[in-house]
């Protein structure tokens, strides 16, 4: 849509239109006829629900590689059937879904909660107390993050978590592995999704952990037709209430009058980039906390934890990736792939995986820790095959280079860029000979691309880290729906309490709760 065709004046102002946004400009344009407008910086909307294509052929979506409980039955599958009027189909991930690879073994994990369990016991017989003990945990974990949300709109306290499991000793992932686990191998296999999170067991709260597992002990899923198939489904209803969608527009400040946000500044990154302001009561962030915090609000209004959020954000920060997207010539099953994931780690250390993740960009060798995926196995329309593989860094590593447009950052960044796939490439076909022959098309995004496209600060495809220090609200308010300033709510992963998809939905159903300041329309999507 033209920017000067559309009106000023709206119910709601969404910042992004990443998942949590669409959650939240969905719910509100169906259930409640509210005319919205999401203002999107890159020039396809949808955050990382968006896909691309290369050579007009090759597929991939930059965010969706894999998302759990969509199920006919399960919660996500409902409330995302809501969201996009069951206009989005899923297709269930071939069995295995996931294959843990390490030097010595491979665990394979079926979304088979029984199974799970008796492989592991059949592993580790000597275990099987605490494998069983295990299960029941992460399910109370689990059962906490999801009841908290529903009811409260917000995640629960450390503090409950705590009490959930019977043990104040323990709130990293470490910490109850150590405390209930002996056999190394073991610890390995249950800490293995750590990449869905983006921190080591000694780091992430042990009930972020718990509620990621339990999102997928039945299995994985894929949108059938892609990522991009969920904006495609709700833009008409947010069109059809009076809405509109700015791509390409970039919000640069929150305006604020008596302690109220009531509108935002944009700039049109086309053309004359041209300023305008928009106006609603309601203004909703999916820019994440920090940007929202340090950069959209006004820096003469006060926000009394500022100083607080930096210092948490400078202790905390996230590890940031690359991906290297590949396009196939012909199917990866010809090398036995079924379209299952593969976690690749070096060692079964993972603290040492990731406290390693960036010698090989510096000194050479093996990466220490990868994630394979074939999008085109997963979903069923894919006319063409194609591979992605992510790995974690570092911004510092990159940082150099970030004040130099984009697409012009010159030979230096293109050679390390070239670097950094022919090192992908080498280390898959020593892993999967014949799998340099596939490839027909290959492209690198780095931190840079990240941050460039969602303004995540330092590229962090995570947000903010899912610490304990997270969970302890008088420590750090920041993740808070609601804000100081009135009319300013916050939505996405930041905002759920979990990173991914299905995080950023959640955070969008607590942030359209509480702009309603009513729960009855969890009745509604529970029809």
């Amino acid at each position: 849509m033209k920017n000067q065709d559309i009106d000023q004046n709206y119910d709601v102002i969404c910042i992004g239109s990443g998942m949590g946004a669409l959650t939240v400009a969905s719910l509100l344009s169906q259930f409640y006829q509210k005319k919205i407008l999401i203002i999107e910086k890159h020039f396809q909307v949808g955050g990382f629900t968006h896909a691309f294509t290369r050579k007009q052929k090759y597929h991939w979506d930059v965010g969706i590689h894999y998302v759990g409980d969509m199920g006919e039955t399960g919660f996500s599958r409902l409330l995302m059937d809501k969201i996009t009027a069951g206009k989005v189909s899923w297709a269930k991930m071939p069995e295995p879904f996931e294959k843990f690879v390490y030097p010595n073994f491979t665990f394979e994990l079926y979304g088979d909660e029984e199974k799970f369990k008796s492989d592991l016991i059949n592993k580790f017989p000597e275990e099987k107390n605490a494998i069983e003990g295990y299960f029941k945990d992460i399910h109370k974990a689990a059962a906490l993050f999801g009841k908290t949300m529903m009811m409260k709109s917000t995640a629960p306290e450390l503090s409950a978590f705590k009490a959930q499991i019977g043990n104040d000793s323990i709130e990293t992932l470490k910490d109850y592995l150590d405390f209930h686990f002996q056999d190394p191998s073991l610890k390995a296999i249950l800490a293995s999704q750590w990449g869905d999170y983006g921190l080591p067991p000694s780091k992430c709260l042990f009930a972020t952990h718990a509620s990621l597992v339990v999102h997928y002990l039945n299995g994985g899923y894929y949108p059938v037709g892609g990522g991009g198939k969920i904006f495609d489904a709700i833009e008409p209803k947010i069109l059809e209430n009076g809405g509109a969608i700015l791509d390409t527009t970039e919000v640069n400040e929150i305006i604020v009058e008596n302690g109220k946000a009531i509108g935002v500044k944009a700039t049109f990154l086309r053309g004359k980039q041209e300023s305008k302001s928009y106006f609603a009561p309601v203004i909703v962030s999916c820019a994440g906390a920090y940007p929202t915090y340090t950069k959209l609000i006004p820096k003469q209004i006060p926000v009394s934890f500022l100083e607080k959020l930096n210092l948490f954000y400078k202790r905390e920060k996230m590890a940031t990736s690359v991906c290297v997207y590949m396009g196939l010539n012909d199917s990866p099953a010809t090398l036995g792939f079924k379209g299952e994931n593969h976690w690749i780690f070096d060692s079964i250390d993972h603290e040492s995986n990731f406290s390693e993740r960036n010698n090989w960009l510096l000194q050479g060798g093996e990466i220490k820790n990868m994630y394979l995926s074939f999008p085109s196995l997963k979903d069923p329309l894919a006319e063409n095959h194609t591979a992605d593989l992510i790995t974690f860094t570092d911004y510092s590593l990159f940082e150099k280079w970030k004040d130099l447009p984009w697409k012009k950052r010159g030979e230096e960044y293109e050679l390390f860029k070239a670097k950094i796939a022919n090192t992908v490439v080498q280390t898959l076909e020593r892993r999967f000979p014949g799998f340099q022959k596939l490839i027909d098309y290959i492209e690198v995004s780095t931190p840079l691309t990240n941050e460039h496209f969602t303004s995540h600060q330092d590229g962090a495809i995570y947000g903010l880290a899912c610490v304990p220090e997270r969970y302890d609200k008088d420590k750090s308010p920041w993740f808070d729906v609601t804000t100081p300033i009135e009319g300013l709510f916050l939505t996405g992963a930041d905002a759920g309490g979990s990173p991914g998809i299905a995080g950023a939905m959640m955070g969008g159903l607590a942030a359209t709760l509480k702009i309603l300041g009513s729960r009855e329309l969890l009745k509604k999507i529970l029809k």
